[in-house]
């Protein structure tokens, strides 16, 4: 029986329309992929050489770059390689956690310079930020005893204090400036 154009059909009283048809299925599937990946991201817990490299990409921001810089934190205070402990520091003084800097500046010689440079992952170490990137340029100088050096990134984390307050920070430049300038 063909219906004729503008008509309606009526359905029989026992039959219902397909509501799960493969086009709604497949996109239903998708969305559950992309839920689940996202889900397993914010409850797996990054190792500290993935949120280094996360942090370095320069992804993550507001709470997901805190709990990242949070996990170096504690991993930095547990131990691990010296280049964690170097994140770790670097970690502690973008989130002024001054606790979490001294446990581990301790575990890396107890100086106002961490000791031993790290060899490794040294391009990711700056966490994605330019203030940590001066950080680490003047701690790994003063670290070698190239005191120019140190002296040059001091006062540009200096100057970059100004203009976006970090006291930590501001207090490290502050204190390198005066262990380098020598003249």
């Amino acid at each position: 029986m063909t219906a004729a154009p503008g008509s309606h059909t009526a359905v029989p009283a026992g039959a219902r329309e397909r509501v799960l048809t493969l086009p709604l299925v497949l996109f239903l599937a998708g969305v559950l992929t992309v839920l689940g990946f996202a889900l397993r991201a914010a409850l797996v817990r990054p190792t500290a050489a993935a949120a280094i490299e996360q942090l370095a990409d320069g992804d993550p921001d507001g709470d997901e770059r805190e709990r990242l810089l949070r996990i170096l934190v504690e991993d930095g205070r547990k131990g691990g390689t010296t280049a964690e402990r170097w994140a770790g520091a670097l970690a502690a003084v973008a989130l002024e956690d001054r606790d979490g800097l001294t446990a581990i500046r301790s575990a890396l010689g107890g100086g106002q310079v961490p000791h031993p440079a790290p060899v490794d992952e040294r391009d990711l170490l700056h966490l994605g930020d330019p203030m940590l990137r001066n950080l680490l340029a003047a701690w790994r100088a003063e670290a070698a005893g190239d005191l120019a050096a140190a002296l040059v990134h001091w006062r540009q984390l200096a100057v970059q204090c100004r203009f976006v307050p970090h006291p930590l920070a501001a207090e490290l430049a502050a204190a390198g400036v005066a262990r380098t300038d020598r003249g």
